[in-house]
């Protein structure tokens, strides 16, 4: 197999495949991928998660003596755009020594690399302790349904390690951040503009509430590669005309969560908040509502599986590669909480590249990452590596 010419068309016909999310039709994609891991002589089963909507499993089976190995990526992108692009963002074009198109980063070129990796291993005289498996799911641009399907599966729960493949400039990601999105809801009483003594205004308690709320103290705990949890306004709205007192307002908090940061303890903060503004202003009501939550994941540096991807990636990329933190959440919080399952992010690619126009990965990278991932299973199953 010429790795470099397999893992860069495979990469190439994955972005030519649309799988914008919204709105969610990743069946062209996951065909791409199932049919060529097929050719390779892979094992390849689908699972439904909603209608045209399919994870792709790929095997590699090894001798059932050890716990698999767990790589994924996610089948979908982030709307092309029409803006910008200075390529047909799903033409592929290889130009430069890059490949440019939506998800050459994030994350197709990853997929690539992790499949191209299964066949280079597969392709070898010596059989693996444990299983290699590929999951590749849907939905994690929107709400991560794939990986939530794939988590009540035994493939989650034969696993003793998992990688994701997002975009890391080939550096070891052994911790990243959780989110949770919390609406609050302020309930006043309307009244004419004239008379607004007769009212309850909903936007001057909203205003009260997020200039008093402290969700996270500057005492609070920091994670030596995450630093402290962050809350963040982002959308506001309130009123229904000049005229009319409001008797609501609504707004969206974008918390970013590290280890440690439990979603009762913010809860808790708000609601004390909550009850200030209320003591203040009779008769206001205060909702709070958690919109969307993902946990944020942690690998110790001394953990088997990061000195496995150390001592890999010393044999495919020349040293050592940095260890750190990344501020978005991945398919691993899905994933790994529930059973603490020991995970990596590792991937081609410039994370300042992922959701903008002219989107692409350098052809090395590809390469790079392909030959890490058919070199970290036996590195990870190796017996000498204290």
């Amino acid at each position: 197999m010429n790795l470099d010419c397999e893992v860069a068309s495979l990469a190439q016909r994955l972005v030519r495949a649309p799988s914008e999310n919204p709105p969610g039709r990743e069946a062209a994609a996951a065909e791409v991928l199932a049919e060529q891991a097929t050719r390779w002589g892979l094992q390849v089963t689908g699972s439904e998660v909603a209608k045209g909507r399919t994870n792709v499993v790929i095997r590699l089976p090894g001798a059932g003596s050890a716990p698999s190995l767990v790589y994924c990526g996610h089948l979908d992108t982030v709307p092309c755009g029409d803006r910008e692009w200075e390529v047909d963002p799903l033409s592929g074009v290889v130009r430069d020594g890059h490949l440019w198109g939506r998800g050459a980063v994030d994350m197709k070129g990853g997929l690539a690399a992790m499949l191209t990796s299964l066949a280079v291993l597969g392709g070898g005289d010596t059989r693996l302790p444990g299983d290699v498996v590929l999951a590749a799911v849907v939905g994690e641009e929107v709400d991560c349904a794939g990986s939530r399907h794939l988590s009540n599966t035994e493939i989650i729960d034969d696993a003793g390690w998992l990688v994701v493949g997002e975009p890391t400039g080939l550096d070891l990601v052994i911790a990243h951040k959780g989110a949770i999105r919390i609406e609050l809801t302020v309930h006043g009483k309307a009244a004419h503009g004239a008379a607004p003594e007769l009212g309850m205004n909903a936007i001057i308690a909203m205003a009260r509430l997020l200039s008093a709320l402290e969700i996270f103290p500057p005492t609070a705990q920091r994670h030596p590669l995450l630093g402290s949890p962050t809350a963040s306004l982002n959308t506001i709205k309130g009123g229904t005309a000049i005229n009319v007192v409001p008797d609501s307002c609504r707004a969206v908090l974008d918390v970013r969560t590290i280890p440690g940061a439990e979603t009762d303890d913010i809860l808790e903060a708000i609601n004390e908040t909550a009850d200030h503004v209320r003591a203040v202003m009779p008769g206001i009501g205060v909702e709070a509502k958690i919109l969307h939550e993902r946990a944020s994941v942690s690998t110790p540096p001394d953990h088997q599986l990061v000195r496995a991807a150390q001592h890999a990636a010393s044999r495919t990329l020349g040293s050592h590669r940095p260890m750190r933190g990344a501020a978005y959440f991945s398919d691993a919080s899905v994933l790994s909480p529930p059973r603490n399952l020991p995970t990596i992010l590792f991937g081609p690619g410039e994370e300042s590249f992922m959701h903008r126009p002219n989107e692409r990965v350098s052809l090395t990278a590809l390469s790079k990452a392909a030959r890490f991932f058919a070199t970290l299973p036996t590195s990870l199953f190796s017996l000498d590596l204290s």
